[in-house]
């Protein structure tokens, strides 16, 4: 199957780059090319004006782009091969060539940033000249945990199996994989490139949990299923809630974020504006997963919560979220098998379901968090 623009051009992007820099090392250099270059003498750092070298790629600011896509070695260089072209591909007949383009860029660029910045304040601290003369960073790393990311944001149940089916995870199980595998180079002193893997992993769920502008009109993505604690194990929910709320109303003090309202999730910025296309199919998707949020705050709370007034109540709530994640998903069915339907007929059913969720709402009076909106107290 022919790969789409964006992932293609990303895909010619890398091959191109990482050619480029293998040929100028071969040629140019004495130590030539490694099958995995972890030496301290490696040949990269001869060129910074295609490499982050964080003690000279200053004058070269472009790098912080093309770096990317300049693999050092033959295991990262086909890891990138295998995995841009797979997860790119899903991603942008979902999001389309723009979006995919726009998110590669913040996640490559915003994690050399902060790699680089991080190079720097050590210098500052420790007065070590290695980590800002004898340290490159490169390559796509960042970038396939940032479509990890993106993934599960859209399929996190999606299982994958692997070895004839004697290994299978989870979607969401991933990125945080890749992140503890990155985690535990990172401690046996192997920072560049593997860092890179958990700025790309923070990067890629800042923009798609809060600047990401869908067609639909919602920018971020609200639910509680995406929220910062959700990638966490239970027992350490309660300080990674605390922290993140503190920075949460930090940033929005700041102004680099906008606060919240729990009706976005349905109404989105535009309460009048009905989606079609793509943007009905993310709407359905967001409305579905708040819904199955509230069925199953009601069923771990059958006294009926704050908001609730007895377990009649707190059925009702379930009953209503129960029918309109149904009607929902009954929608997307159609869809898939190619029937459109009517459009009056769409408009009528997204108006039953916002009523029907709106109406769940009133009666259970979901909790709000002071923060991160996502996260459990």
């Amino acid at each position: 199957m022919a790969l789409p623009p964006a992932t293609r051009g990303l895909t010619f992007a890398l091959l191109g780059f990482t050619t480029i820099l293998a040929l100028m090392r071969f040629t140019l250099t004495e130590e030539k090319l490694k099958a995995q270059s972890f030496s301290k003498q490696d040949s990269a750092l001869e060129f910074p004006w295609l490499v982050i070298v964080p003690g000279q790629s200053w004058m070269y600011p472009w790098t912080l782009l093309t770096s990317g896509f300049c693999e050092t070695s033959f295991i990262e260089a086909v890891l990138s091969l295998i995995l841009i072209p797979l997860l790119g591909r899903y991603l942008e007949q979902i999001w389309g060539a723009v979006e995919l383009l726009k998110f590669s860029a913040v996640v490559i660029i915003g994690s050399n940033i902060i790699a680089w910045a991080l190079a720097i304040l050590q210098f500052a601290v420790l007065r070590n000249v290695y980590v800002i003369y004898g340290t490159q960073y490169h390559g796509l790393t960042g970038l396939q945990t940032g479509f990890l990311v993106g993934l599960t944001q859209m399929i996190p149940e999606h299982q994958v199996q692997i070895f004839n089916g004697r290994l299978n995870f989870h979607v969401k199980n991933l990125p945080m994989g890749y992140v503890t595998f990155s985690t535990v180079l990172c401690m046996l002193g192997f920072i560049s490139p593997w860092i890179l893997i958990q700025f790309g992993w923070l990067i890629g769920w800042v923009w798609l949990r809060f600047f990401r502008l869908s067609e639909s009109g919602f920018r971020g993505d609200h639910s509680e299923t995406f929220s910062f604690v959700s990638w966490f194990p239970p027992f350490v929910h309660r300080p990674v809630t605390i922290l993140s709320n503190f920075l949460h109303r930090i940033f929005i003090r700041l102004h680099v974020i906008q606060p919240w309202q729990y009706s976005d999730l349905e109404t989105g910025p535009n309460a009048s504006h009905i989606p079609s296309g793509p943007s009905r199919a993310e709407a359905e998707r967001r409305r579905a997963m708040a819904l199955k949020a509230l069925d199953q705050r009601v069923a771990g709370n059958p006294g009926g919560g704050r908001g609730a007034k007895g377990p009649g109540l707190s059925r009702q709530g379930s009953t209503h979220a129960s029918g309109a994640a149904s009607s929902s998903a009954a929608r997307a069915d159609s869809r898939t098998n190619g029937d459109a339907g009517a459009d009056v007929a769409h408009a009528a059913a997204d108006d039953k379901d916002i009523d029907d969720t709106q109406e769940a709402d009133g009666l259970l009076k979901l909790d709000q968090d002071e923060g991160d909106l996502g996260a459990t107290r």
